[in-house]
C-alpha cells in the first residue's frame, strides 16, 4: 500500500545515513572502474557484462595496477586498490547488515557489531576520500596513461 513504509521505526537520520553510505561507495566503485578503463581498455565492459561484486571489481583492480609500469603512480593506484578493498568490506559490513533493536531501542543495522550513524558517516567519508584520490590520478596521470 502507499507509505507502508512509514510503518518501517526507523529514524530518518539513520536512512539518510545509510543511503549516502551507499552512494558515496556506488560513486567509489565506479571510480575504480573508470581508472581501470584508462589502465586497461575494455575492463568496463567486462564490468558491465559479468555483472562483478565489488569484491570482484577490488580484485581485479588490485591485477590491474600491479601490472603496470612502475612509476609513483602506480604506487598510489596499488595501495587505493588494496585501500578500496577494505572498503568493500565495510560497505559489506553496511549493506549485509542485519535488522536489529540496540541497547538504547534504536532500529539499527548489525554486522560484527551494532553500527550507528557515526559508523556510517566514518565509512561515507573514507569512501569519499578514496575516490577523490583516485579521481585525482583519473585526471592527472592516467588523462595521458598509455597501456603497455
Amino acid at each position: 500500500m502507499k507509505d507502508d513504509r512509514l510503518r518501517c521505526p526507523v529514524e530518518k537520520d539513520y536512512v539518510q545515513a545509510i543511503g549516502l553510505a551507499a552512494y558515496t561507495f556506488a560513486r567509489l566503485e565506479w571510480q575504480v572502474v573508470w581508472c581501470m578503463e584508462k589502465i586497461k581498455p575494455d575492463s568496463i565492459h567486462k564490468v558491465v557484462d559479468k555483472e562483478m561484486t565489488a569484491g570482484t571489481i577490488a580484485k581485479k583492480f588490485i591485477d590491474v595496477t600491479r601490472n603496470m609500469a612502475k612509476s609513483n603512480e602506480r604506487e598510489q593506484l596499488k595501495e587505493l586498490a588494496i585501500e578500496f578493498m577494505a572498503l568493500v568490506q565495510v560497505r559489506n559490513n553496511i549493506m549485509h547488515g542485519k535488522p536489529c533493536t540496540s541497547p538504547n531501542n534504536e532500529q539499527r543495522l548489525s554486522g560484527k557489531e551494532i553500527i550507528e550513524i557515526e559508523d556510517l558517516e566514518n565509512a561515507a567519508d573514507s569512501f569519499v576520500e578514496c575516490s577523490c584520490k583516485l579521481n585525482a590520478l583519473f585526471y592527472g596521470f592516467l588523462e595521458t596513461y598509455k597501456p603497455s
